[in-house]
């Protein structure tokens, strides 16, 4: 499978990565685990490296089958999401995913943020409470 995870206590961080060609199913097999994490997740955040990811398979319709795996780790309690994503194609799809969980689950409580450089886990929540790079959805005006 070409994606997992480790949860770091001390910084209070769900380390997960994603090599190789990842598709929708590893990606929902790594939420579905991390959702059943043992330990209280209250005030984690996920810090999702996909800088060694050759493709990312997921659709729109794919990233809507993400926001339920999601919605069960805001309900552990997870705070937010820092997605490390260097390649212009991975990050464009990085970003259809975080807009469609945003209105589809409405977001996590700190936002989503994506970066095309690492972030340190020490510094992963600070990175977050900076500011979201992405907005929830665009607003559309009709004449």
């Amino acid at each position: 499978m070409p994606a997992g995870y480790e949860y770091h206590l001390d910084h209070r961080v769900i380390d997960a990565a994603a090599w190789d060609h990842v598709t929708l199913v590893d990606m929902e097999h790594y939420l579905e685990e991390a959702s059943h994490l043992p330990n209280d997740l209250r005030g984690a955040v996920e810090y999702l490296d996909l800088s060694e990811v050759l493709s990312l398979q997921v659709s729109y319709v794919g990233a809507l089958q993400l926001a339920p795996w999601y919605e069960r780790l805001i309900d552990r309690g997870i705070r937010g999401s820092v997605i490390y994503a260097p390649e212009e194609e991975i990050h464009e799809l990085a970003s259809t995913v975080i807009a469609t969980c945003s209105m589809v689950g409405g977001g996590l409580p700190d936002g989503y943020r994506l970066s095309r450089t690492p972030v340190a886990l020490r510094n992963v929540h600070h990175f977050l409470e900076q500011g979201a790079a992405i907005p929830a959805a665009p607003a559309v005006r009709v004449a």
